[in-house]
C-alpha cells in the first residue's frame, strides 16, 4: 500500500478558509437580518411620528368630533417620495370617520397602541401602525382609531443598501483574512524551509548537529534529525574502522598468498612445489578465517546496536550450541559432554552474541585438544542463591 503525501499548508489553508467562509456567512446573515430590523424600525417611528400628529389634531368641541388633519403628518411620509401613504380615522364604534373606507383593519392588537401590521393593500405590500386616542369633555368619554399605512419601497430601499454595504464589508473582511492566513501560514512554514535549505546546503560528509532558531513545535524535529545524524555518524566511523582493520588484517596474508603462489610458478623441483602449494592453501584458509571472524565481528557490532538486550536461558543456548559444533568434533576425533542440571540459569544480553561467545570457546576447546579426549560443558552460577 502506497501512502499519499499530503500538503500541511493546503491542509492550515483549507481549514482557515472553511473557518472564515463560515463566520462571513453567519455575520452576513446576521448584518442582514439587522439591516431590514433597522429600515422597519425606522420606517415604523416615521409612520408613528405622523400618527401622532394626527391625534394631536383629533379634538372634541362643543360634544362634536373635529379631526384636522396637519400638513406635517403628510409631510413626514411625504419623506419617502416613492412610497404612497394612507390613513383612516374611525370612532369607538369603528365607523369611518375620514380617510379611506376600505383599509384593513387588524384584529389581533389585542389593545396594544400602537400596534404595527402588515397586510396587501392596492395590489401592494403595506406597512400600518394603529393608534387609538382617548377624548374627554363634560360628559363624553369616547376614543378613536388612526390606522396610517404607507408602501415598503423606501424601507426595502434601505435594507437593499445596508444588505450591499454589509455584503461589501463581508467580502473585504473575508479576502484580507485570507491574505493574511496565506501570509500567517507562510511565517509558520518558513523555519522548516531554512531546515530543508540548511540541510540541501550541507555536504554529504558533514553530519555535526544542526543548531538554528527555530519554534519551539519544530523542536522535536530537530532532535530527531540530529539524534539520526550522530547515530549515522557513528555508524560510518564503525565502517571506517573496520575498514581500516580488515585492510590491515588481510594485507599480510594476501602478501604471502602471492609471494607463495608467486614462488610456485617459477619452482622447477615438484617437491618444493607441492611445500608452496601447501603454503598457499594454508594462507587461503588463513584469510578465509579472518574474513569469517571480520564479518561476524560487523554481525555482532549491527546487532548490538539494533537489537536490544533480552533475558536468554543459558542451559537452551549451550545445548543448541553443543548440539552444533557435536559433528565437527566428532571429526577430531573429539566428543562434547554436556554435564550440567542447572535448567534455571539465566542471563541478560544479547542472544547472537553470547551464542557465538560459547560457540568460540567451544571450537577452541575442540581445537586444542588432543584426539580421543572428551570437552565437558557445565554452568555454575557464582554469587547467586539459584
Amino acid at each position: 500500500m502506497i501512502l499519499q503525501n499530503y500538503s500541511i499548508r493546503q491542509r492550515i489553508w483549507l481549514v482557515t478558509s472553511s473557518i472564515l467562509l463560515i463566520m462571513s456567512l453567519l455575520a452576513y446573515w446576521s448584518a442582514n437580518l439587522y439591516g431590514h430590523r433597522a429600515a422597519r424600525l425606522s420606517s415604523d417611528k416615521q409612520l408613528l411620528g405622523a400618527a401622532l400628529q394626527m391625534a394631536e389634531n383629533i379634538t372634541i368641541v362643543d360634544g362634536e368630533l373635529m379631526v384636522d388633519l396637519p400638513l406635517s403628518a403628510f409631510e413626514i411620509l411625504a419623506m419617502s417620495p416613492n412610497d404612497r401613504g394612507f390613513y383612516a380615522v374611525l370612532d369607538a364604534s369603528n365607523r369611518i370617520i375620514t380617510g379611506y373606507e376600505d383599509l384593513p383593519p387588524t384584529t389581533k392588537s389585542n389593545g396594544a397602541s400602537p400596534y404595527y401590521y402588515n397586510a396587501h393593500y392596492s395590489g401592494e405590500m403595506v406597512r400600518f401602525v394603529q393608534l387609538k386616542k382617548r377624548l374627554l369633555d363634560t360628559d363624553i368619554d369616547t376614543s378613536v382609531t388612526i390606522i396610517l399605512g404607507q408602501t415598503a419601497l423606501a424601507r426595502d430601499t434601505l435594507a437593499k443598501e445596508m444588505s450591499f454595504f454589509v455584503t461589501q464589508f463581508v467580502v473585504l473582511f473575508f479576502g484580507v483574512s485570507m491574505l493574511l492566513t496565506t501570509a500567517g501560514v507562510w511565517l509558520a512554514l518558513r523555519p522548516l524551509k531554512s531546515l530543508e535549505i540548511e540541510l540541501e546546503s550541507r555536504s554529504s560528509t558533514d553530519l555535526s548537529p544542526i543548531d538554528m532558531r527555530i519554534p519551539n513545535e519544530v523542536q522535536p524535529l530537530l532532535h530527531t534529525i540530529n539524534f539520526f545524524m550522530d547515530k549515522l555518524n557513528t555508524t560510518l566511523k564503525r565502517l571506517k574502522r573496520f575498514t581500516g582493520e580488515a585492510a590491515h588484517q588481510l594485507r599480510t596474508p594476501l602478501a604471502g598468498l602471492r609471494s607463495e603462489a608467486q614462488s610456485a610458478l617459477e619452482e622447477s623441483d615438484p617437491a618444493i612445489r607441492e611445500e608452496q602449494l601447501k603454503n598457499v592453501i594454508a594462507c587461503s584458509d588463513e584469510l578465509t578465517l579472518i574474513i569469517s571472524l571480520l564479518l561476524n565481528q560487523t554481525d555482532l557490532a549491527h546487532r548490538f546496536q539494533s537489537e536490544d538486550d533480552i533475558t536468554v536461558s543459558l542451559p537452551k543456548l549451550v545445548t543448541d550450541v553443543c548440539r552444533e559444533i557435536t559433528v565437527a568434533a566428532l571429526e577430531d576425533d573429539v566428543e562434547i559432554a554436556y554435564l550440567s542440571e542447572n535448567a534455571d540459569a539465566t542471563i541478560t544480553g544479547n542472544e547472537y552474541a553470547l551464542k557465538q561467545m560459547v560457540r568460540n570457546l567451544l571450537e577452541n576447546a575442540v581445537k586444542y585438544s588432543p584426539p580421543h579426549s572428551i570437552v565437558e560443558v557445565s554452568i555454575f552460577t557464582v554469587g547467586s542463591n539459584m
